[in-house]
């Protein structure tokens, strides 16, 4: 059957019960811890006082579970717990920024969920796992929230979940996820603003608080989930949700902390407006022996103000405790301290952090749960829990704002040298540089800031500095050598839209140029905007019949970037016919090749030949060649 556990009071226990009595808001965000061991989730968080257990097991994928806390502070309802969800649990959070949010995990159903639904069942994730009760029956809370609010109502097609129960004295699998007094399965069809109204909570309203922190279009309000049982017998229990028809809109279902226990008749945790109640304290179970957080053995007490109070009940299998809290309805509230305002602007947005409270009501009578302060003023906000009122009020005043001009942007010709000062006065400086001094230096090109601080108030200026280089620019060798003469582009490579300006030999103004007749060529550029100004000059010669060419008996190609490749040298430009072939001793052709440019790197195949003699031939027509030298061939040395 499996090792049976019970819940004991154990050091990690109660290093994670700290987790659960903590204060009762931190964040306004909903907090999902994904990838928690399904064990822990169910021994250390889901199970009451008392509660053994025993074969946990999970269904699903590994984000469609997690640990979840904080939700009394996004208006969820219940504050911590196990959280299952038909997409990724984590996609709970809000902001409700989309109408149809999907996450799907590409995941299979159930056939326990897949018996109760329209069509069948995908992207299900399961826990189950066994207890044993102590008394005659077990409860639960949850809440269920879906993306399928409300465009799927009454449509047929509902994401589905249950809560199955089996064991002695029940008939197969009893889905115990019920909507209030009735028989009806909770459901999108069943619970809606039409149907069960007063169970729906819509999350549609942009305005209404748990749209900023929660994803899900709607929720039901806290449900209880009612087991009927025999003491001390062990029993099983699914809880289980998946995506229908479709893997679209994610659903979730939120599991309370400690809410799966043995009944009592205590009360739900509750609210209350002041700190003189009394109130009388149920235990139930009347043939069991009980003891009261005072030692008190009696079945009923009564308590008075705030507090948390317990009672043990004592079975036939054990014992266990249940527990309820009276808390305060409302306490003091903060909007923070006054503060000013720089210059006659509207102010932040405030409000109660991480609290929220039935009605609010600002001193222009709004009554949103934030304010936008439109300027320098006096600001109240009075709230309501439970019919309980809380107050407070904050003042914003004005305070000049220290503007200042950094400078003027500017542009260096050549080196950068120029000194930011800041303005006097201030009570602190923040440079772009992220120190603090009353000046910076400013050596290279970029765009610099200051910010300075003044009573609270700040302003930043910012400078742009641009450097204009002395320029470099080369048309060519100092001699081109034609056999005769063609066109030559002479081209400075500057550009016309560089801010220079050109002067040639030949009277042209044009970054470039062509020439057509041997000769030498000058060209002089000024930079338009910087006192910078270079020449350069070339000797075009053309020669008539001559040059010639030659072939290296040797070469090293071993990376040393020394003499790596072979191919003619020629002292001459035109060619009009061209080709270099090399063999290796048995005549199998390695290199060929058309390409007065291409030489020979020393492989074949893209393999590095061996060391040896190599034979070539090569063929090179030009007007500079005698006919008697178009053609010569000889042989190489490769060495490694």
């Amino acid at each position: 059957m499996g090792e049976i556990r019970k819940r004991l009071l154990t050091p990690l226990f109660l290093a994670l019960l700290c987790i659960f009595t903590a204060t009762r808001v931190s964040y306004a965000q909903l907090t999902v811890q994904e990838k928690v061991n399904e064990t822990l989730l169910v021994s250390k968080v889901l199970l009451g006082e008392g509660m053994e257990y025993r074969n946990v097991n999970y269904t699903g994928y590994d984000r469609s579970i997690a640990l979840f806390e904080n939700g009394f502070a996004s208006g969820l309802g219940i504050d911590k717990g196990v959280v299952l969800s038909s997409g990724i649990a984590v996609g709970a959070k809000g902001p409700n920024d989309s109408e149809s949010y999907t996450s799907g995990n590409g995941g299979s159903g159930v056939k326990v969920l897949d018996d109760i639904s329209t069509a069948k069942t995908m992207d299900a994730a399961m826990l189950e796992f066994e207890f044993k009760p102590q008394t005659s029956k077990v409860q639960f809370r949850y809440v269920f929230s879906s993306e399928e609010y409300l465009e799927w109502v009454n449509r047929g097609f509902n994401d589905v979940f249950g809560f199955f129960v089996s064991g002695p004295g029940i008939v197969g699998e009893q889905n115990v996820a019920l909507v209030p007094g009735t028989t009806e399965v909770v459901s999108i069809d069943n619970i809606n603003d039409r149907k069960n109204s007063e169970f729906y909570i819509d999350n549609r309203d942009e305005n209404n608080f748990r749209h900023k922190w929660l994803q899900h279009d709607g929720q039901t309000v806290i449900l209880k989930a009612n087991i009927a049982v025999q003491a001390c017998e062990w029993y099983k229990i699914k809880l289980a949700i998946a995506d229908v028809g479709d893997p679209d809109k994610d659903s979730w279902v939120f599991l309370e902390a400690r809410s799966f226990q043995d009944d009592t008749e205590l009360d739900d945790d509750t609210a209350m407006c002041n700190n003189d109640f009394v109130r009388t304290l149920y235990a139930g179970h009347p043939d069991k022996q009980v003891r009261w957080f005072n030692g008190d053995t009696s079945h009923s007490i009564q308590v008075t103000g705030y507090g948390s109070y317990w009672v043990e009940i004592f079975t036939d299998c054990g014992s266990f405790k249940d527990e309820v809290t009276f808390y305060p309805a409302i306490s003091p509230i903060s909007l923070g301290e006054d503060s000013t305002l720089c210059g006659n602007v509207a102010g932040p947005v405030i409000g109660v952090a991480n609290r929220t409270f039935e009605t609010y009501l600002w001193s222009d009578g709004s009554t949103a749960q934030q304010f936008q302060v439109p300027g320098p003023g006096i600001y109240s906000l009075t709230v309501t829990r439970g019919g309980c009122p809380a107050s407070d009020t904050i003042e914003y005043v004005e305070v000049q704002i220290p503007e200042f001009v950094l400078g003027p942007d500017s542009l260096f010709c050549g080196d950068i040298v120029w000194t930011l000062n800041a303005p006097v006065g201030m009570d602190e400086y923040l440079w772009s540089d992220n120190s603090e001094g009353n000046s910076l230096d400013v050596d290279r090109t970029g765009t610099y800031w200051l910010q300075v601080e003044r009573s609270g108030c700040r302003f930043r200026d910012s400078v742009s500095v641009e450097q204009r280089n002395d320029f470099d620019f080369d048309i060519g060798p100092e001699l081109i050598e034609y056999c005769f003469m063609r066109p030559t582009d002479l081209i400075t490579g500057l550009g016309p839209s560089g801010g220079y300006q050109f002067l040639w030999s030949t009277g042209a103004t044009t970054s470039s140029i062509v020439v057509n007749d041997p000769g030498i060529y000058s060209v002089e550029v000024s930079d338009t905007t910087c006192d910078f100004i270079h020449s350069d000059e070339i000797l075009i010669s053309a020669v008539g019949e001559g040059g010639n060419y030659w072939v290296p008996n040797a070469f090293t190609p071993t990376g040393d970037a020394l003499n790596e490749q072979f191919s003619p040298i020629r002292e001459f430009e035109d060619v009009l016919e061209y080709e270099f072939c090399v063999f290796n001793r048995w005549g199998e052709k390695v290199f060929f090749t058309m390409n007065p440019n291409e030489r020979w790197d020393g492989t074949f195949d893209g393999k590095d030949v061996a060391s040896g003699t190599y034979f070539w031939y090569c063929r090179i027509k030009t007007t500079c060649l005698n006919d008697s030298d178009y053609y010569r061939d000889g042989t190489v040395e490769l060495l490694r």
